[in-house]
């Protein structure tokens, strides 16, 4: 099953959810396709003409406005952007261009040409 397929999956059973849960108690929701209307949207910015008047109606819209944007991202999201596995953590191998680089000291500190005083120390 692809991500855009588990993501119909999600929307169409919450909508049959909402629209049971709302239905002859929501005046707005009369049919499936309100439901449908109702649960798209909370998977985004939320916006519709909507809103739930059940207890049910309103579980559900809050379980949808968790979990929805997460499976929205996740659906739209390409396979090739994914990171590479890098083997349990490791840092992975440096290019021949990043080794080329020249060093930048490997964490030392850098030499002071001039003193500078204690603190606390007189001036003189």
């Amino acid at each position: 099953m692809t991500r855009g397929e588990e993501l119909a999956d999600f929307v169409s059973a919450a909508a049959v959810l909402f629209f049971c849960a709302e239905e002859g108690h929501n005046p707005s929701v009369r049919t499936y396709v309100d439901a449908v209307h109702y649960i798209s949207t909370s998977l985004s910015v939320g916006y519709a003409n909507i809103f739930p008047v059940t207890q049910a109606g309103k579980a559900i819209g809050a379980l949808v406005q968790m979990v929805g944007p997460a499976l929205s991202a996740k659906a739209l999201d390409s396979e090739e952007r994914a990171l590479p596995a890098t083997g349990g953590g490791r840092r992975p191998e440096h290019t021949e261009e990043e080794r080329a680089l020249p060093a930048t000291g490997g964490g030392r500190r850098p030499e002071h040409t001039e003193e500078v005083p204690a603190l606390g120390a007189a001036k003189s």
